[in-house]
């Protein structure tokens, strides 16, 4: 009888620190906003991946990693801005598209998510 009530406590034990699973909904919007995130998100890495941009960008004393960590930083909107701009701009315009990679990092700068330029104060 001893072990049986240890056997039931043990069991109750295990039982009540499983804890429960909930799931939650998720909605169309939510999926979508996920989306396209992840799609504007890839298109950047995509231009900074580029051997010409990271070497521009290296030129500039900006590593690709750090490249990559801000854009990993950026919130959708910025990204979603951040295409718009690319997609405006005249094609071959590699100058421009790193022009618009160096604002979006003072950007970043001076909002304090980041400090690559260390003249930037953050407000």
């Amino acid at each position: 009888m001893n072990s049986f009530l240890k056997s039931t406590i043990a069991a109750s034990v295990l039982l009540f620190s499983l804890g429960q699973a909930t799931a939650g909904v998720y909605t169309s919007e939510q999926a979508i906003s996920s989306q396209q995130y992840q799609y504007n998100k890839q298109q950047v890495l995509t231009l900074v991946n580029s051997a010409e941009v990271q070497q521009r960008l290296m030129t500039l004393g900006v590593s690709p990693a750090e490249a990559q960590m801000r854009v990993d930083s950026m919130t959708n909107d910025e990204l979603i801005t951040f295409n718009q701009q690319m997609n405006d701009m005249p094609a071959g315009g590699i100058v421009g598209t790193i022009v618009t990679v160096l604002v979006v990092v003072a950007v970043l700068d001076l909002m304090g998510i980041t400090d690559v330029y260390p003249f930037i104060r953050p407000i």
